[in-house]
């Protein structure tokens, strides 16, 4: 079971997340962050998703997705705008889990043994400077549950200006039927009328 939701903070926002199905069977998950808000931010999360889709569909992993999609986007980018970005490529029938982390926060997964987020190299952020990214590899158990998300989620303030936090997060995605729609709608609890200041996006895959 793969979801996604993202809130833009305004009309219009830079947070991005995508879907992408191979031939092979595997799917591609992406959630990425365009540093500001509004419709600059919005018009290079379009012009990175072009080039992110271009690439899966060519390149031999995630981390050589993001190391040729930095190239681009060093050559492209304004000064001192940059993208973080998880990319992973979810293989079902082996329930294994391949990802590469671009300055990002840590992906979270819940099993059997409780909530957990995943350590990884999280590389520079795409648009800064060249370099290379690593991998990661994790084998997903049955019934276990994969969050991404983006700051906006993590970083969301309630009226006596306390972020929601990871172990917020974590407690909420191990209760039965969480999905990105019931930790958004939990943030927005927390902010009890505050509103997001960030985007704020989570991609949810269920293991089956």
């Amino acid at each position: 079971m793969l979801s996604g939701l993202s809130i833009p903070a305004g009309a219009v926002g830079g947070d991005w997340y995508d879907f992408i199905s191979f031939d092979d069977g595997c799917w591609g998950l992406v959630l990425a962050d365009v540093s500001g808000k509004g419709t600059a931010a919005a018009l290079l999360m379009s012009a990175t998703r072009g080039m992110m889709r271009s690439l899966a569909q060519t390149c031999s992993g995630p981390g050589e997705v993001l190391t040729r999609l930095n190239r681009l986007l060093v050559e492209d980018f304004p000064c001192g705008r940059f993208v973080t970005m998880l990319f992973a490529v979810l293989n079902p029938s082996t329930r294994t889990l391949t990802f590469s982390s671009a300055g990002h926060l840590r992906p979270l997964l819940v099993d059997r043994q409780g909530a957990r987020f995943l350590d990884s190299e999280r590389g520079m952020p795409l648009g800064l400077g060249t370099g290379e990214f690593s991998e990661s590899q994790v084998l997903l158990s049955e019934g276990s549950r994969l969050v991404f998300y983006s700051d906006g989620i993590t970083e969301a303030v309630n009226a006596s200006e306390e972020e929601y936090g990871l172990c917020r997060l974590a407690e909420h995605a191990v209760r039965p039927g969480a999905s990105a729609v019931s930790i958004i709608d939990d943030v927005r609890s927390f902010a009890n009328g505050n509103g997001v200041r960030d985007d704020a996006s989570v991609v949810f895959v269920g293991v089956s």
